[in-house]
């Protein structure tokens, strides 16, 4: 199995591996009936200028796509769920590709319970409670899709939606219509290691490792594509949403890939989003 570490800050955390930091006892959730709103940020260099991969907007300004989500969670009984190219189709493998085109068919993430400790849960892309076959995300790299036997998983929904936008270093959060999160200041990645552009999902949420990711830490299923590995023991340079013990640099471009957020939000997001929800990585300037 390949190490995997969390891309994000200037301190090396080998997360998962023998012997890493206590986690942080969080605190209690944030009761807030009003929007979180931080002054606009500053930001300094800008990352690449990639297309936004969600450019139509609803009234709210949540995007017309992403609407509610169903996610799929894999049975205790169930170890390594088999993905396939279609319904009653072929087996396919889940590989993971570096920068350099290398596939690594060794590739070990799409296990239950997963390499935390938790358990498999991915979002759904074609598919409704009760079918046989659904189609869902992968969280490798690059991001792939695949077809699951649906009884080996057992069925939930969420209707939250995260999205950050990396052209302005704010995030923005809605349950439904509602905005519960509105233009957040965050930390995205510095040149170099820009935070990638993708519409992914929450797959774990976890108490952060260390200090340097505040209480909290939302795995997303979605791989750095500007690190190859990540510290000494070559890890897989996975995303998160996470706290941070340097609020001075939110609004700025200063992480490894992943996303820092104030310690109130994440606590507030740890408590109340679901596994399986929707977040997308954009740039919308």
């Amino acid at each position: 199995m390949s190490t995997t570490q969390v891309a994000t800050d200037d301190t090396e955390v080998n997360v998962g591996a023998p012997g890493f930091d206590e986690p942080v006892v969080a605190p209690a959730a944030i009761a807030t009936t009003a929007p979180i709103i931080a002054p606009t940020p500053t930001p300094q260099a800008k990352p690449l200028d990639i297309p936004d991969p969600t450019p139509e907007f609803g009234p709210t300004g949540r995007p017309t796509a992403a609407g509610e989500v169903n996610v799929l969670t894999a049975k205790p009984s169930v170890s390594r769920p088999v993905v396939y190219d279609g319904p009653d189709g072929n087996v396919v493998p889940v590989t993971y590709t570096y920068l350099n085109g290398t596939v690594d068919e060794t590739y070990d993430w799409f296990i239950n319970p997963t390499f935390f400790g938790n358990d498999l849960s991915v979002m759904v892309l074609q598919g409704e409670p009760g079918d046989d076959w659904a189609k869902v995300q992968i969280p490798t790299r690059p991001i792939t899709e695949g077809w699951v036997n649906a009884d080996q998983f057992t069925w939930s929904s969420s209707n939250y939606y995260v999205q950050v936008d990396v052209g302005t270093n704010q995030v923005k959060v809605w349950n439904g219509d509602e905005v519960i999160v509105d233009e957040v200041a965050v930390v995205t990645g510095d040149v170099g290691r820009e935070t990638p552009l993708a519409s992914t999902y929450v797959d774990e949420i976890m108490p952060g490792p260390s200090g340097a990711y505040g209480p909290w830490l939302l795995s997303l299923g979605v791989f750095s594509d500007a690190i190859n590995t990540f510290g000494s023991a070559g890890g897989l340079p996975k995303v998160a949403l996470h706290g941070t013990n340097r609020p001075d640099l939110l609004g700025q471009y200063a992480s490894n890939g992943c996303i820092r957020l104030p310690n109130d939000v994440i606590t507030m997001l740890a408590n109340e989003v679901p596994i399986g929800t929707r977040v997308d990585l954009i740039r919308s300037t």
